[in-house]
């Protein structure tokens, strides 16, 4: 195993759980297909792989990570094709290709026309800049304690730690440029959930040299389970207020396991199930 941490900056592709839920197959539940996704393309990763699924489930509904006013193309579940200066700026090179799961929605719409597509993410404002922000960040975390680490200066005492780390996080670098099947595998959502509790107790146990990313991760990992909680909170509702019985949700991978986690909790009354798309 390499002794290098790789930034492979999580946030945008963005343990044990037994699975999403039983699989009960009452009729009259909506079920829930949650479907992680790293916003950029490959071969084994993109929108072409997303239609599939698509074509497959034949979903009523699909909420994306995006909200009314900031999303890729605001409003854009109000259009069947992209705005005619996206196709001026692509040309151009003036923007940058819309993420698979954004891009996938307009496919889909052109062989069903009355599907429901909405958002469900949290407003952020100045979300780009916001974006930008963190992601500076979370590369400088990556280069400075990897030159801690080279150097020795990490301590003794967290020698375990810091080599559990290394391998969570070079594994889950490795697993995301797969496809959405094998990325979607519980096996890997729940490495994410340990991944992220590890990190969480590894920054805080670090000396006072690394306060500067104990500030940055203490107030990015509250707004994180903030937000998880309200996009849980819009599944739910949007699901409701559309009366869907097949919903897809496409989410960041890593917030795909505190979806699974709240949507279960809020589940006592058991109106719906979470369903894996490879296991319908």
């Amino acid at each position: 195993m390499k002794n290098v941490l790789l930034a492979c900056s999580l946030s945008f592709i963005y343990s044990f759980v037994f699975g999403q839920l039983e699989n009960n197959q009452h009729s009259g539940k909506t079920k829930i297909y949650i479907i992680g996704v790293v916003h950029s393309e490959n071969k084994f990763r993109n929108s072409d792989s997303l239609l599939n699924i698509l074509n497959d489930i034949k979903p009523d509904l699909i909420l994306y990570e995006g909200d009314s006013t900031t999303s890729f193309f605001p409003q854009q579940y109000l259009l069947s094709k992209p705005p005619w200066w996206y196709s001026v700026g692509r040309k151009l090179r003036l923007l940058r290709k819309m993420p698979p799961e954004v891009e996938v929605l307009f496919k889909y719409k052109k062989i069903d026309e009355n599907i429901k597509v909405l958002p469900f993410d949290i407003s952020i404002k100045n979300k780009n800049k916001y974006g930008k922000f963190h992601s500076k960040s979370e590369k400088k975390w990556y280069s400075v304690v990897n030159n801690a680490f080279s150097k020795g200066l990490i301590p003794d005492s967290l020698t375990n730690i810091h080599e559990t780390y290394m391998r969570y996080n070079n594994w889950l670098h490795n697993t995301i440029k797969n496809g959405y099947k094998e990325i979607n595998n519980p096996r890997v959502i729940d490495s994410a959930r340990q991944f992220q509790i590890i990190e969480k107790g590894y920054i805080a146990s670090l000396s006072d040299s690394f306060s500067e990313f104990k500030s940055w991760y203490s107030t990015n990992n509250d707004f994180w389970f903030v937000r998880g909680k309200i996009m849980a909170e819009n599944v739910i509702k949007t699901s409701e207020m559309t009366k869907s019985k097949k919903v897809v949700v496409f989410t960041g991978l890593l917030h795909k396991y505190y979806l699974i986690d709240l949507l279960n909790m809020y589940n006592s009354d058991q109106k719906y199930e979470l369903v894996e798309y490879f296991e319908k």
